[in-house]
């Protein structure tokens, strides 16, 4: 319980601090892509840094920031989908839930393998390996932008 305290503030700043960024730079990509790809920069620091401390104290805490900086720009990859394709938001809602659904079967399976076969560490550095992807990808989602195929009515 305790690496998710700070996720259970941070999942309801994070819309908000976005929205912010918004109205203070004027950017899209800044308050959502910027902003998501600057938390999950420090996620992976986080996690990066587990397997470098030696108390359960520290590793706990260490958990504790990285979830909390995970789920800071959980509302952000809603309204991305919103501001770029509001009339598919439906469609791109579904297609994010299945994906996720296959994680929540994935990740557990593939942890046990990792700890089974490397140790603890190497959850941690899977955690900030996938974090980085998510970080990589966010920095190239350009929120607001339609493609001339969604601007002429095209399916997207």
């Amino acid at each position: 319980m305790i690496p998710w305290i700070g996720a259970c503030f941070t999942v309801l700043l994070g819309g908000k601090i976005s929205d912010w960024l918004r109205r203070r730079t004027g950017s899209l990509w800044i308050a959502r892509s910027g902003f998501a790809a600057g938390s999950l920069l420090l996620t992976t620091v986080c996690f990066c840094l587990i397997p470098t401390v030696h108390s359960a104290g520290a590793v706990l805490l260490l958990m504790a920031i990285g979830n909390a900086l995970n789920s800071l720009p959980n509302a952000v990859y809603w309204i991305v989908v919103i501001d770029t394709a509001p009339t598919r938001a439906g469609t791109f809602g579904g297609i994010s839930h299945f994906i996720t659904n296959i994680a929540t079967i994935v990740a557990p399976t593939l942890t046990g393998f990792l700890v089974a076969l490397h140790g603890y560490n190497s959850m941690f550095i899977a955690t900030a390996v996938a974090t980085a992807v998510g970080m990589l990808a966010m920095i190239f989602v350009r929120p607001g932008v339609r493609s001339s195929k969604s601007r002429s009515g095209a399916a997207v």
